[in-house]
Order: C-alpha cells, then sequence, then structure tokens
C-alpha cells in the first residue's frame, strides 16, 4: 500500500481543481473570490492535520502500518478521520464550507458541468481517503509513542479545521464584506 505523504500529495492534485473552479468563476460570480480564500484557508489548515499525523508516527511507512491507530492512539485516530474526511469535504470541517461555497459560486456562474464533474471526484475521494480509514480501525501494530510536536499539530489543526466549518458564515461576511471590497 501507499505511505499517507503520497497518498496526500495525489490528493492536493484534485484539491487543486477545487481552487481552479473558484478562478474559472470568477469573474462571473460574486462568491468566488471568497470561497476561494476560504477554501485556501481550510484545506491548509486540514491538509497540515493530516501531514502532521504522519509525522507523528515516522516509523508508519505504509497505510497498513497504521492499523491499531484506532485502539492505541485514539485521539489521533480521530484528528486522522476528521482531517481525511475533511478534505472530502464532510460537516462540519471547513473544507465543506469551502466546496459547498466554491460549488455555489460555481453554479451561480452557470457551469453546471464543471460543477458535476467536481462532485464525482468528491465522491470518488471518499474511496480514496477511506483506504487509509480502514486500517487505522482495524486491530493491529503495537504502535510507537507518537512525537509530541505532530500529535500537537494534529489536534490543532484538526480542532481549528472544525472550528472555521463552523464559523464559515462570520468569516466569509468578514471576507466579503471589508476585506475585499476598496
Amino acid at each position: 500500500m501507499l505511505p499517507g505523504p503520497i497518498l496526500l500529495a495525489y490528493s492536493t492534485i484534485s484539491q487543486v481543481g477545487y481552487l481552479l473552479m473558484a478562478i474559472a468563476v470568477a469573474d462571473r460570480a460574486d462568491l468566488a473570490l471568497p470561497s476561494l480564500l476560504l477554501y485556501v484557508a481550510a484545506y491548509s489548515i486540514t491538509n497540515l492535520g493530516a501531514f502532521a499525523v504522519v509525522c507523528a508516527l515516522p516509523d508508519a511507512r505504509t497505510l497498513d502500518d497504521f492499523r491499531g491507530l484506532r485502539q492505541r492512539r485514539p485521539w489521533l485516530a480521530i484528528s486522522l478521520a476528521v482531517c481525511l474526511l475533511g478534505l472530502v469535504g464532510t460537516p462540519p470541517t471547513g473544507v465543506f464550507a469551502g466546496k459547498l461555497t466554491v460549488f455555489t459560486a460555481t453554479a451561480d456562474a452557470g457551469l453546471w458541468w464543471l460543477l458535476v464533474i467536481a462532485a464525482i471526484n468528491t465522491v470518488a475521494s471518499v474511496f480514496y481517503y477511506l483506504r487509509w480509514l480502514v486500517p487505522a480501525t482495524r486491530p493491529g501494530n503495537d504502535l510507537p509513542q507518537p512525537g509530541r510536536a505532530g500529535t500537537a499539530t494534529a489536534y490543532v489543526a484538526t480542532a481549528v479545521s472544525i472550528v472555521v466549518g463552523l464559523a464559515a458564515g462570520p468569516v466569509l461576511a468578514a471576507v466579503d464584506g471589508g476585506l475585499l471590497r476598496p
């Protein structure tokens, strides 16, 4: 199985597509720029959390090496699950809010074909991330003590990802109402 960092690198390619959607409709939808900014911030935080889990467990070289994570390091497993499912775009994470606003801007611009492709890609990504989450929930390896910096970063990024998702409305209003207007 592919190691986590490689899966996250491939994931980045897909995530850039959502950013490009906002750019593609920038001249046709008022929500395009605020959605781009929200998505970039939310994706950066959530991806940092996923990479932090990888850094916390440097001896986990394959996805199968994450077996037993739920039993041995439940909070780290929760962080991994929130971050990976966040990258899919599940509520209440910031990436959900970012994707929702990017999708809304794309719909407002009338690019329905692009919206359909993005929705199909989002559904396909569920299976992509489950390749990592399923082994982490199964009994298995006796995992070493995780690194403190990686663990702390994973916990903070996970919490911030959720806070950004829950506060997306006020954040968008602030960005659209004051920061982007001359």
